[in-house]
């Protein structure tokens, strides 16, 4: 059994918090001292790099291998936040699984897992956290415009994408009377692990075409949806549950 400070309670849990958008958010959303739990797949090295990252910002990270093709990664991290003490403040969902090429030309079992990682996971890990949450608590997904229009070599996640979002919409509703909000938040074109899986060798062409035609003359920052997130799940925000924000510079709605 580990030991951890009496006085110490978990404030977020990121599922896929070890790197890419998920490891800002996670250090976007706690403040100095807070601790933090992190969930990932199979990348150590990301995870300790994120654990040492997180540290040396004055957080207290909890890395925890977790595997959220099953309802057993949702449950892993739910044990280790309601071990160090609860309530949970902030659960992020980040965690993505990318399978290259056609739909029509995916193995199923690709396709299940897919579907698992980037939507069914959002459900398991709403019922394995939400005991451990009060009133004024948030669920934040991340999804993409994937979700809503054709991103060419995206069709292992943008329909996973859009199917978790109607699941945000429906618990968005049932938790309501509990107080506990859930919404989506989808970043613009990011340089991340998961936009490599997809566009392989483009991906730099891919970013600097993004980049171009962005309206609002240049690609978001962290500082951008990093803001956004804080106040979606901020006080402020008490009555806004159950809704999909694009942090895209208006990019999102050019064809």
């Amino acid at each position: 059994m580990t030991s951890y400070r009496e006085d110490r309670t978990v404030s977020v849990v990121v599922a896929g918090g070890t790197r890419g958008i998920g490891l800002e958010l996670a250090e976007s959303l706690t403040e100095r001292g807070e601790t933090v739990v992190l969930g990932y797949g199979s990348d150590h090295d990301s995870a300790q790099a994120a654990a040492a990252r997180l540290v040396a910002a004055g957080r207290e990270p909890l890395v925890v291998q977790s595997d959220m093709a099953t309802p057993e990664g949702s449950r892993a991290l739910a044990r280790v936040a309601a071990e160090v003490g609860e309530p949970v403040r902030v659960v992020v969902h980040c965690s993505v699984q990318v399978v290259p090429g056609a739909l029509v030309d995916l193995a199923l079992d690709d396709l299940d897992r897919t579907l698992a990682v980037n939507g069914t996971s959002l459900l398991w890990l709403t019922r394995a956290m939400v005991p451990l949450m009060q009133r004024g608590s948030s669920l934040l997904y991340l999804t993409s415009r994937g979700s809503t229009v054709v991103v060419g070599g995206y069709g292992t996640v943008g329909p996973a994408k859009a199917y978790a979002e109607a699941l945000m919409r429906y618990l968005a509703v049932e938790l309501a009377p509990q107080g506990i909000r859930v919404n989506a938040l989808a970043p613009g074109t990011q340089d991340t692990q998961a936009l490599r899986a997809v566009f392989g060798d483009r991906t730099d062409e891919i970013i600097e075409a993004q980049r171009a035609k962005n309206p609002s003359g240049r690609l978001v920052t962290p500082d951008d949806y990093c803001g956004v997130a804080r106040m979606l799940v901020g006080p402020e925000s008490t009555m806004v549950t159950g809704q999909t924000v694009f942090v895209y510079g208006g990019a999102n709605l050019m064809g």
